[in-house]
């Protein structure tokens, strides 16, 4: 799952006056500016249709509805999939992709794109990534209806297309770093297309570097592009 660095509360009309969200849709502008175009949890790519998520739903939190620390960049079938709880004590029981290095945390299976937790968390840390899975249904192949879900086929898309790039790449064809990380930025799915390149320098970089991940400013990487804890409560 991509980092992501929502920046600070902004800001009125360039003062220190904190913007008041009574409209909390406008805040996907800014959120689309400081992160990019992609799912904050799917990591799917959207040009349009983002819905703003209520880590703390509104309806339980009233006073959090226009908090900007409450707000994630989602798209509409993370949001319709979301479980009907509440995340109490959320920063402890579950991971977040603002405020931890979700790179760390979680990872992908080998023959199919689920998300997993990974393989070097302690038990109660993949209880913590599981929980975030389960809350917004990360890892669902159907929906309730029985049609696919479509955060899993533009997954399998996306895994398909890393895959086949790797192959070209490795058999010597004339594939440049540059048109391979454009299809990554072209389809999302960050974390995916780094796992599939996680070996070869290269492209590994250049995906870190694109600026339309918005990575760097996550203080997820240290200054060899390695992944780092973000804070003490990491891993």
């Amino acid at each position: 799952m991509r980092p992501i660095n929502k920046g600070t509360w902004p800001t009125k009309n360039n003062s220190t006056k904190k913007k008041v969200f009574n409209d909390w849709t406008k805040a996907i502008s800014i959120l689309k500016q400081r992160t990019g175009l992609y799912c904050h949890l799917c990591e799917m790519k959207m040009n349009s249709g983002f819905a703003i998520e209520h880590i703390k739903p509104q309806e339980s939190y009233p006073q959090l509805k226009s908090h900007w620390s409450n707000f994630l960049l989602i798209c509409p079938y993370c949001n319709s999939h979301k479980l009907a709880t509440i995340p109490k004590k959320y920063k402890e029981n579950y991971f977040w992709p603002h405020l931890n290095n979700t790179l760390l945390v979680f990872d992908y299976e080998q023959i199919f794109p689920h998300i997993k937790p990974s393989d070097s968390l302690t038990r109660i840390q993949k209880k913590r990534a599981n929980n975030l899975i389960e809350l917004y249904g990360l890892r669902k192949e159907a929906t309730s209806d029985g049609s696919a879900d479509t955060r899993w086929i533009e997954k399998l898309k996306a895994y398909k297309m890393a895959i086949d790039r790797r192959l070209e790449y490795q058999s010597g064809m004339n594939q440049s770093v540059n048109a391979i990380v454009d299809l990554a930025v072209q389809s999302g799915f960050f974390s995916i297309w780094l796992k599939v390149f996680e070996d070869i320098p290269l492209i590994r970089t250049d995906l870190i570097q694109r600026k339309e991940f918005h990575l760097l400013n996550t203080n997820c990487f240290d200054n060899t592009l390695q992944l780092q804890p973000r804070t003490t409560n990491d891993l």
